[in-house]
């Protein structure tokens, strides 16, 4: 299976941490945000591994040189100059994907807690047995048609089209995931040079031709993380999973850790707060940690410190008597 990453983003509303380190890159748990994402590809055997870059490309290309993504082949697909979206950048990168059948694309910073692990393997069966132009997977969610823009089906589950209002002639509206299954036909569609949109100016494009564009609903956590509030809010929720009684998300969370962490990760609770540390950082016992700390590898955490809803990133050496509460630090 042959896997588009889009990382290109800039990260805006997670400004000013993406100005140091790109989304993918951003911790999350202790790994980067990317880890996250090829996790929910376990179990799949990825040939090729195609990622586009645009904003500081160099430590996007860095990440996933070190990360363990289990491909055979590792791609880099660079933009200069503009970002060319997710369409424009899927057909930059075309000829990575000639006669290499269907193929996933996805965002390089998703979370997503299945339910079913299975669930990637039901997608392509049904992606294969629909000759579908896509399948996009989706879930409900009761935000869709206000904070998030809605997959718009029919009564027999055709996409008809995307955005906040409702689309004339359709029934359902799902919260599209960020991940996707594609023929290797949405190149008859995509413009071949210039900033585009998948869905806009691929799926929709095909449809129109008569190409079917399907949906495949499931159950899942699915979380937000384009802002820092709700980054926050995710990794604390992550958290007390992990602290939770054996569950499904749970274990998803345990086999991403246990494929892209470079050392054992601890998840416990200290005093009133929820610690989760590499056991490559240094953690002083006599600070004051409340809500929750998440602390990455080299990750040094001083004397007499007060932390409350923080993450340090990897090799950080966080001075005694520092107070910090619902940030990152980098």
């Amino acid at each position: 299976m042959n896997v588009m990453l889009l990382a290109a983003g800039e990260g805006t509303r997670l400004r000013p941490y993406t100005n140091q380190l790109p989304k993918p890159a951003i911790p999350f748990l202790t790994l980067p945000l990317a880890a996250h994402s090829l996790g929910f590809l376990q179990g799949l055997e990825l040939n090729k591994l195609v990622v586009n870059t645009y904003h500081l490309p160099d430590k996007i290309h860095s990440l996933f040189q070190r990360i363990n993504h289990g491909a055979k082949e590792l791609i880099f697909s660079d933009e200069v100059g503009e970002i060319l979206g997710s369409g424009g950048g899927l057909s930059k990168a075309r000829d990575h994907f000639k006669n290499g059948g269907d193929f996933i694309m996805m965002n390089a910073d998703e979370v997503i807690l299945p339910e079913d692990s299975e669930v990637l393997k039901k997608a392509l069966a049904q992606h294969r047995a629909s000759g579908a132009l896509s399948t996009l997977l989706v879930m409900k969610h009761p935000e869709v048609g206000t904070k998030f823009g809605g997959v718009w089906t029919d009564a027999s589950g055709n996409v008809k089209g995307f955005g906040k209002t409702k689309v004339e002639g359709t029934e359902t509206a799902w919260h599209f995931i960020g991940v996707q299954i594609l023929s290797e036909r949405v190149f008859n569609y995509l413009p071949k040079e210039g900033v585009s949109n998948i869905l806009y100016d691929g799926l929709m494009a095909g449809e129109k031709n008569g190409e079917k564009v399907n949906v495949f609903p499931f159950e899942c956590t699915w979380f937000e993380t384009g802002n820092p509030t709700d980054l926050l809010e995710a990794s604390k929720h992550c958290l007390e999973v992990l602290m939770g009684a054996d569950s499904a998300g749970k274990q998803a969370l345990e086999k991403t850790f246990a494929q892209f962490a470079s050392s054992r990760i601890i998840t416990q609770k200290f005093n009133q707060a929820l610690l989760q540390f590499s056991s490559e950082a240094l953690i002083d016992n006599n600070s004051n940690y409340s809500g929750f700390v998440c602390a990455g590898p080299g990750t040094v955490l001083g004397k007499d410190c007060n932390l409350e809803n923080v993450i340090v990133g990897d090799g950080v050496h966080v001075a005694d008597g520092t107070r910090a509460s619902n940030t990152i630090l980098l």
